[in-house]
């Protein structure tokens, strides 16, 4: 049985060969990662927009330390990070020993959890890696990589062992193709398949998993609907219901509203219908 150090070190350096020729998401761009000119636009060095001590995460998890990562795999067009989100050289670029120290003295300030988010933090999984190996057993709180998960089996592979809690965003419902509300506003062609897919596949590892849905105005029955009775065939499962989307001011038609009043009850009324396990 390999110790957490050596399984982290060969999973680093297999990490390293997306860095030239990226297969970490289905775009599989390739080596245009090597020129950061693959859909994401995130070349070979990673950069954070910031990290802080998080108290807007579910209470398993904070206070967390949550560090964005800049760009993303998906282009939602009502996100409201896209100053970072769309930018991928936005923040700074640090060494994985810098990052690890950040890390400790978070640890030290009360940090009851280590975040990976973005953007999407798909695309700086080679970093995440090499982050936790410099930090080896001096990390004494539970790794979350925070993504959309809009990933690839080689990317989830790499992951294995090295996450403690998996917090994937189940955010858009199956219609598929083009007219599908994830390709035709996240940006990610065939999303239910891959998302789906990606989940069921960390839950069959045994990784303990917290699915957020966003609850998005206008979008109750092709997504929130689909999304919580999918998830309802999980029992062990944790699912978040997040409520507070706010339109972003350049969006147009429903995703320029507030999610309706009446819809949160719904899905609050369908989660405790379908015995979902919520947490807060």
């Amino acid at each position: 049985m390999q110790d957490l150090t050596t399984r982290l070190a060969i999973r680093q350096a297999e990490a390293a060969a997306h860095l030239a020729d990226c297969h970490l998401c289905p775009f599989h761009c390739g080596p245009q990662r090597a020129t950061a000119t693959g859909v994401c636009r995130v070349g070979p060095v990673s950069y954070i927009a910031s990290e802080m001590l998080h108290l807007g995460e579910e209470e398993v998890l904070r206070p967390a330390h949550a560090i964005f990562f800049s760009g993303c795999t998906a282009t939602c067009t009502f996100c409201t990070a896209a100053r970072f989100a769309f930018r991928p050289t936005y923040g700074v670029a640090v060494t994985a020993a810098q990052l690890a120290a950040r890390v400790l003295r978070r640890q030290a300030e009360g940090a009851r959890s280590l975040c990976f988010i973005g953007g999407d933090p798909t695309p700086h999984i080679p970093f995440i890696l090499s982050t936790l190996a410099e930090l080896g057993s001096r990390r004494t709180v539970p790794a979350v990589f925070n993504s959309n998960f809009y990933l690839t089996p080689a990317a989830l592979g790499l992951l294995d062992g090295a996450i403690d809690i998996y917090l994937p965003d189940l955010k858009f419902g199956p219609a598929p193709g083009p007219a599908g509300c994830g390709e035709r506003i996240g940006g990610m062609p065939d999303y239910w398949a891959v998302v789906t897919a990606c989940i069921e596949r960390v839950i069959a590892a045994g990784a303990r998993v917290i699915v957020r849905h966003l609850l998005m105005p206008g979008h109750f029955d092709c997504c929130t609907q689909p999304a919580l009775q999918w998830l309802s065939a999980w029992p062990g499962v944790e699912v978040s219901l997040l409520t507070q989307y706010l339109p972003p001011a350049h969006v147009r038609g429903d995703l320029a509203q507030t999610v309706a009043a009446a819809d949160i009850a719904r899905a609050y009324e369908l989660a405790s219908h379908l015995r979902l396990r919520l947490i807060r």
